[in-house]
């Protein structure tokens, strides 16, 4: 056992423990470890197997953001065992080893390193091609890291989203985050706080400033903020930031962004650097101070600053005994170097280590001065026992979130490494992240920064005093400047030969791989990224993307500027593709009169987006009602649209192929839309209202589609049109049957008469004292008043129709008997009857097109084409013989083929036969001709119709 008496600080909760079972055997911890600091107090030095070499590999950064110890936890593969908390009951088992983790046989690749360079299969395996599949299943079986469930239902489990819109969001927990936060919520913003820690703190909690950090956390949480923490923010989304927590996806839309993110402590590449007992400086201290773990009993220390002076200082307390501090700096000692000389710990000045010794696990490392190259100098190696070995090789900021949302990157020779500049409008930086690594820096900074996002928003509301920013940025660049690091070489080591130096511990690369990239001409860093998979790894380059930028600017002779750095790509930290599935949860439409349909006991469906009744209990009786005394129906769904203006009739005569500019006030004409390529893509009717202003309806599922359309083409025109989106705000429902007519003279003063109020005829009028734009027209076949008016007294004029024509018989009717209503007319549905080849031609609407038209209309050239070719297939009606009623999608078939397809098909009890619309060959669009259709294995016979089935005429329409 190597666990340490409690430490001040510590996450742990020793009066309750935690047990668990990896790879079958029982570990047992406390509340508050983690999976990894559980099982490296219980003695496991080995966590996983390495991805390509099958390399033991042991804990190195012990906060969740290294692939070292992936695990799978019950059946869940891919789990970071360094961040995932101990539960009571978990079982744990290794991956990407067999048989077994202590031995695996796949550790063979290890030792045919020169066989298996990268891209080796692109080369090997291509002759013979016939064996490809054999090749092909072997290496899909050899590659991956984990196995995923066998069963889809394992597979499943039920994650959510949440659409969070806030002021700031600060991306990052550390001390600077905890400063923006709370500044900018005392400054009256809605702030949302995310962290990828188990809690929020940053390094203050592991270099032994808990209390000032969890008094941070306490002051936001006062203040408001609202703190998400084990939540990573994945990427930056033109605005969307989504942030991952569990099985939540937090869909984060801000008005202002502070980000946060801290710097990320870098390796050091030597030989054999992946040996379990190398950890980052910053890893061995959060296991002594956050989890109560010695991480070693003999250390040596490597460093190129005093982040690793500070890690030996620490770890001394805690009692490992540290053999030597090998430091790269060559200036004169800090006062942690001066202390751990006070202690009697050997500190070696512009050393550093250039070979890990050990088979399984770390038994000794080997410093030395070098030279520019990283060649030791001859004479200085001094080699040491120790089963630990820390290595701290400076950091680089977290920059990656601030470069996907627009920064462009920079090489900071001071610092030699990468920094975000030119940040984009509307995000803001502060902390470690843009060089205050100090602690009272980063504090100061994530102030600055969280009081300029609120006052970019004028957010001062709750009668905070507003910051003088000036005195506190002239503050902060008085503090004193981060202490020097030295800049690692790309690749330090002694003049033995053998042992892999790793640049990317994910993906098993080495320099030797990218010395072997750039000699095969892949000699850009991305080229080489994606040659050699570096940096391409579950850590997104976090450990190996400086590294191996080092060794290419080495190899090249380029400055690590014209290096340059890979593009940054979310997501930022590997997610489950669950989480980015989400339960899936659909904003519900419903019309103003909703409530009335369900307590009329309604069967309400989803139509499109939207919660429609589909019927009242008895369809087919509905549609009856509606032939023989009268219907109401709520069309409130339809998608509507004002267009205004002095060219508003030239507008609509570019969108449509027929003409609207000579359509006279107070009438109204069908109209489809079509695409560039002449296919229907919508239709609906265009009322003229007054000489400037059209009312124009589209279809329900197609009315957000129609309003960006209209709306793309009047930006690309820049005619004299207003737009107007109207759909949510008017209420329509449609009134039809042979007593529609007696019904509404009792609900309004206007003429209802035919000689009045003719067949598409579009009219003004107050209804039971609403006022409503009437529209005479007929989808359903019958006499119909399609009545438009202000959603606010959907309910009130549904009510007073529902009364009224009670003495004559009136029912409410939903989709389903509209749609038998419809097809009895042989009205289409498009997107039912038509889809994305479909065109008016072949549709039976040769009608509408006209080419004649003056000027230009979307979609004239491919019509004009469409016009001079006859259509392979055509929309027809039919009947069918024996009463089956075909599925809407069965085959239309020709001598054992396929040759068309049902679109929509319904028993009619008015006219007492199966009735439907289908796509048949051209030679068959003919009354009376005879077609096959194939449903479900068995094939019926049906007869053609070329005219609608009920009042083929229009006489009711008109009547």
């Amino acid at each position: 056992m190597t666990r340490l008496p409690q430490q001040p600080g510590e996450r742990l909760t020793r009066s309750r423990t935690v047990a668990f079972t990896f790879d079958g055997k029982r570990v047992e911890g406390y509340e508050g470890d983690t999976i990894a600091s559980a099982m490296f107090a219980a003695g496991r030095r080995t966590f996983s197997r390495s991805f390509k070499y099958h390399r033991p590999r042991g804990e190195m950064c012990a906060c969740g953001q290294c692939s070292n110890s992936m695990v799978a936890v019950d059946g869940r593969p891919g789990v970071r065992a360094c961040g995932e908390p101990a539960r009571d009951g978990m079982v744990v088992t290794h991956q990407n080893a067999w048989p077994s983790l202590g031995f695996d046989v796949m550790r063979a690749t290890d030792y045919s390193g020169p066989l298996t360079p990268p891209g080796f299969y692109y080369k090997t395996f291509i002759r013979p091609r016939k064996l490809w599949p054999v090749y092909e299943k072997v290496l899909r079986h050899a590659a991956g890291l984990g196995v995923l469930r066998k069963k889809q239902e394992d597979r499943e489990w039920r994650t959510e989203y949440r659409r969070r819109h806030c002021d700031v969001l600060v991306i990052g927990g550390g001390i600077a985050g905890l400063a923006a936060a709370t500044r900018a919520a005392e400054l009256g913003a809605d702030v949302v706080l995310c962290d990828e820690d188990i809690e929020p703190g940053g390094a203050l909690l592991h270099e032994g400033h808990h209390e000032r950090a969890r008094a941070l956390v306490e002051q936001a949480r006062v203040a408001g903020v609202e703190i998400l923490t084990r939540a990573p923010a994945l990427g930056f989304f033109d605005g969307l930031v989504p942030v991952w927590q569990g099985d939540t996806l937090h869909q984060v839309r801000a008005a202002r962004t502070v980000v946060a993110t801290g710097v990320i402590e870098q390796p050091l590449v030597f030989p054999d650097n992946d040996l379990p007992g190398v950890m980052l400086a910053g890893g061995a201290q959060r296991l002594a101070a956050l989890y109560g773990v010695r991480p070693g009993s003999a250390a040596v220390v490597a460093t190129t600053g005093d982040r690793g002076l500070a890690a030996a200082l620490a770890l001394r307390e805690a009692g490992v005994e540290i053999r030597a501090v090998a430091d790269l700096r060559t200036g004169g000692p800090a006062a942690d170097a001066a202390r751990l000389q006070e202690l009697g710990v050997e500190l070696h000045q512009g050393a550093t280590v250039v070979r890990a010794t050990g088979g399984k696990a770390l038994t000794g490392a080997v410093i030395a001065e070098v030279d520019a190259s990283g060649l030791a100098r001859p004479g200085t190696e001094r080699e040491l026992d120790c089963d630990l070995l820390c290595v701290s090789g400076g950091t680089v900021p977290a920059t990656s979130l601030l470069l996907q949302g627009g920064a462009k990157a920079r090489y900071d020779e001071t610092t030699a490494r990468f920094m975000a500049g030119a940040l984009p409008a509307g995000v803001f930086a502060a902390g470690a992240v843009v060089g205050h690594e100090d602690a009272d820096a980063a504090e100061l900074s994530g102030a600055i920064a969280g009081a300029e996002a609120a006052q970019a928003l004028a957010r001062s509301s709750n009668g905070a005093r507003t910051p003088n920013l000036d005195d506190e940025r002239e503050r902060l660049g008085a503090l004193p400047a981060p202490s020097a690091v030295a800049a690692p070489p790309a690749y330090a080591r002694d003049a033995k030969k053998g042992g892999k130096a790793f640049v990317d511990l994910d993906e098993d690369v080495t320099v030797k791989d990218i010395k072997l990239s750039i000699a095969e001409g892949y000699d850009s860093i991305e080229l080489s990224k994606r040659y050699t998979t570096v940096t391409m790894g579950p850590s997104q380059g976090r450990f190996s993307q400086l590294p191996s930028i080092r060794v290419m600017a080495q190899e090249t002779g380029m400055s690590m500027g014209e290096v340059g750095i890979t593009t940054a790509r979310p997501p930022w930290t590997p997610v489950p593709l669950g989480a980015l599935a989400g339960r899936p949860i659909e904003p519900a439409k419903r019309s103003a009169i909703h409530g009335r349909h369900r307590e009329l006991g309604a069967q309400v469906k989803w139509a499109g987006d939207w919660r429609r009744a589909y019927d009242y209990g008895d369809p087919q009786g509905e549609a009856v009602a509606v032939q023989k005394a009268a219907g109401l129906i709520d069309v409130s769904t339809l998608g509507k649209m004002l267009v205004r203006g002095p060219e508003a009739g030239a507008f609509l005569d570019r969108l449509y192929p027929n003409r609207f500019s000579n359509l006279k006030p107070g009438r109204i004409r069908y109209g489809v839309i079509s695409s560039d390529a002449g296919r229907i893509v919508d239709d609906g009717t265009i009322c003229r209202v007054d000489e400037d202003t059209f009312y124009v309806t589209t279809t329900s599922s197609g009315a957000a589609a129609m309003e960006e359309w209209f709306g793309w083409w009047l930006a690309d025109w820049k005619m004299d049109v207003h737009l107007t989106d109207v759909t949510q705000a008017i209420s329509a429902i449609n009134l039809a049957g042979p007593k529609a007519r007696e019904i509404m003279a009792t609900v309004t003063d206007l003429d209802c008469s035919n000689d009045a109020f003719g067949y598409m005829d579009g009219k003004r009028a107050l209804i039971a004292g609403v006022p409503c734009l009437i529209l005479r027209i007929g989808f359903v076949g019958e006499v119909g008043y399609e009545i438009h008016y202000p959603a606010a007294h959907g309910e009130h004029l549904w009510d007073a129709l529902l009364d009224a024509g009670k003495p004559h018989g009136l029912r409410p009717f939903g989709l389903e008997p509209q749609r038998l209503l419809r097809l009895q007319k042989m009205h289409i549905l498009v997107g039912q009857d038509t889809d994305s080849e479909s065109t008016p031609f072949a549709a039976a609407m040769p009608w509408i097109v006209k080419l004649d038209k003056e000027g230009d209309f979307i979609g004239k050239w491919a019509l004009k084409h469409y016009a001079e070719i006859e259509p392979e297939t055509a929309l027809v009606g039919f009947t069918m013989a024996n009463g089956h009623v075909p599925t809407e999608g069965a085959v239309v078939v020709r001598s054992g083929v396929a040759a068309g397809q049902v679109t929509s098909s319904r028993y009619s009890p008015q006219l007492d036969q199966v009735i439907g619309l289908a796509w048949v060959p051209k030679d068959l669009a003919a009354d009376d001709a005879a077609i096959t259709i194939s449903d479900e294995g068995v094939t019926y016979d049906a007869t053609v119709r070329t005219k609608p089935f009920y009042d083929p005429e229009g006489e009711v329409l008109r009547s």
